[in-house]
């Protein structure tokens, strides 16, 4: 992520195999994009925990200064992590507290008028040695890629760990985040087609009103993680966290385009969040005869609240010749009003076994019970769904020597499913199977890695048109399914001769939709998966003397990025192909970082997200840069 200068998500994980952001626009207030081709639904973890989020509103999107590392578990994880989708699940890890004293302060500067500061500040709190603090900020202004487009950025997050003994540690974290982006909330700019009313007219244009589009979010999480070993056996981890997150979105959007002249709606949405997760697992390291076991044993939960409001109404039009902003918009009135209660409660136990010298196999099962209930405060009506789902694992390991582990696995995750059929019964959650073969290769003496898996993988129980339906009904039924098979291929070696790389390259030749009650849609290719995609990063070592403190001195990398040619939702469009490039250079010196980061160097256009049914499409931003300086001490 350093040497990359990643600034969000979406670089952090641009060279990971299995993963493309080609899904949607790049927008600022929440992150989307696919793993193994299915999209997370804005979903995320960080620090094991599932960051819970409204429907689609409300969403946490913290800074990627804040994480020490990202970890993506492709594939089910449905038994330890709970509800997901079955692409699945990306977590982050937030910056710890430190033993070692740790200063670091950043500016930052860039392409979009960035201009960010940063401090990232760890040691210890008393002689004793047992408190340990972290405290970590950053304050960040920036255009956004449309006119009249600015996002603002703050965030603090402090953190403290005491160790009262060396079997007991407790760690609180804070996190405080503000994002006030006006203008468009969009990030990557349009490619209107000739179907769309703003055909031929600037795809980076403002056509709201500079003092009323506006997003703002305000996200107050607080949580702890606590560990303790009993004995040689036993142990307990239970990680929990409370969030409460407001949001407040109005956008203007043109409805047509007439003689040059625009009629507007106003998009108003007000969101309130509060939610709670909880996961206790006890963990057993014990042996029977000449097998060992470690065995985990848990319990998760969470539990979120939510009001969501949201209007929809006609505003004055816009003369696009004259471009007469400074009209007056009224926030329309709210069309419907939604509190939400879900509830989600998962059993879980596993067992690791390891037996003659070089096999370990994994067997686990999971059981959730899913509850929500939605009230439409207009109405007064309430909507409730009660589901329940048991995910199971499987997976075998043979410790070949020298390194070398090739594997078998079977994963199944779910997830919770709103709506009824005709019948009103409720639906059952949608699931996930997969079966995995690879292998892993360590190779000793050596920080290296390199990784192969196929696999394949389908999502059920997915919602389809119902055929009895009559014109003018839209009811469905659960028997859809969408099916995966793929290749992957990793490679990461740090510190050989000089030089770090990474390497990945994914080739999913089937992606597509094998059953739905429409016989069209059978063999349709998934929007937006690529067949073929690549990538590859390589940079020179930070030059170090023999205690291994940085030297004065230069380095560089540069990567290469291939997403390969990709299908609209209905197949009737195919995107191109595209290679990007990206580089870095930086310089150390006194406790000094100087490092310059190009994303897109060529500035290649290509196409993010592909909405052709509408008339549009988004398109990359194209080439940014960042300059930091980094001091520490």
């Amino acid at each position: 992520m350093d040497a990359r200068g990643v600034t969000d998500l979406f670089d952090a994980l641009s060279y990971t195999p299995g993963f493309s952001d080609s899904t949607y626009n790049r927008d600022a207030r929440r992150f989307t994009a696919q793993i193994r081709g299915f999209n997370n639904d804005f979903v995320t973890h960080t620090d094991g925990l599932r960051m819970l989020q409204g429907a689609g509103v409300a969403n946490p999107n913290y800074d990627t200064y804040s994480f020490e590392r990202i970890e993506v578990l492709r594939g089910p994880a449905g038994i330890l992590y709970g509800a997901g989708n079955p692409g699945g699940i990306i977590n982050q890890v937030s910056k710890r507290p430190t033993s070692e004293q740790l200063r670091e302060i950043q500016l930052q500067t860039g392409s979009n008028n960035l201009f960010s500061g940063a401090i990232d500040l760890g040691g210890t709190v008393n002689d004793q040695d047992n408190v340990q603090f972290r405290l970590t900020a950053r304050a960040s202004d920036e255009n956004t890629s449309m006119d009249y487009g600015r996002a603002e950025r703050h965030f603090i997050a402090p953190a403290l760990t005491w160790k009262p003994d060396d079997a007991t540690s407790l760690t609180i974290l804070a996190h405080y985040q503000q994002d006030d982006i006006k203008g468009s909330f969009d990030i990557n700019p349009y490619r209107y087609l000739p179907s769309h009313g703003l055909y031929n007219y600037s795809g980076t244009g403002f056509y709201g009103e500079p003092g009323y589009d506006r997003y703002t979010r305000n996200d107050k999480e607080i949580g702890y993680i606590f560990e303790h070993r009993f004995n040689d056996t036993w142990s307990v981890t239970q990680s929990a966290r409370h969030s409460d997150i407001d949001e407040v979105s109005r956008i203007i959007y043109v409805d047509s385009v007439t003689n040059g002249i625009a009629s507007r709606s106003a998009e108003y949405i007000t969101a309130d969040l509060s939610a709670n997760s909880i996961d206790t697992h006890f963990q057993a390291d014990w042996s029977s005869g000449a097998v060992k076991h470690v065995t985990l044993l848990g319990f998760d939960y969470q539990n979120t609240g939510y009001d969501y409001n949201y209007a929809w109404g006609s505003i004055a039009d816009l003369d696009l010749t004259a471009m007469n902003y400074g009209q007056t918009v009224t926030d329309p009135d709210f069309t419907f009003m939604r509190k939400y209660k879900v509830k989600q409660a998962g059993w879980y136990l596993q067992d690791q076994l390891k037996f003659g010298q070089n096999w370990t196999a994994i067997i686990g099962g999971r059981y959730d019970r899913y509850d929500s209930d939605m009230l439409n405060r207009k109405t007064k009506a309430h909507t409730r769904i009660n589901q329940n789902a048991f995910t199971g694992r499987l997976g075998l390991v043979y410790d070949a020597g020298n390194g070398l582990f090739p594997y078998l696995s079977y994963d199944e995750s779910f997830e919770g499913q709103a709506g009824n059929d005709r019948y009103g019964k409720a639906f059952d959650p949608t699931t996930g199977r997969q079966y995995e073969a690879g292998v892993q290769y360590t190779p000793a003496n050596s920080n290296a890695r390199f990784t192969a898996a196929i696999f394949d993988l389908r999502k059920q129980n997915v919602a389809t048109a119902d055929p009895l339906n009559a014109p003018g009904q839209s009811f469905q039924i659960q028997t859809g399914e969408i099916a995966a098979q793929g290749l992957e291929l990793e490679a990461s070696i740090a510190a050989m001769k000089g030089l770090n790389l990474i390497a990945a390259y994914t080739y999913m030749p089937k992606h597509e939709i094998t059953k739905d009650t429409v016989a069209a849609n059978i063999g349709r290719r998934t929007a937006n998966v690529s067949k073929h995609s690549a990538s590859l990063w390589l940079d020179t070592a930070t030059p170090r003397d023999e205690q291994g403190n940085v030297e004065q001195g230069w380095s560089f990398g540069a990567g290469l990025r291939y997403i390969g040619s990709r299908y609209d939702y209905s197949n009737a469009v195919k995107l191109g192909g595209v290679v990007l490039t990206d580089a870095m250079v930086r310089y150390d010196v006194d406790g000094w970082r100087y490092a310059f980061n190009v994303h897109n160097l060529f500035d290649k256009e290509y196409v993010t997200g592909s909405f052709t049914s509408d008339g549009y499409e988004y398109i990359s931003p194209g080439r940014t840069f960042r300059l930091t300086a980094t001091y520490r001490w």
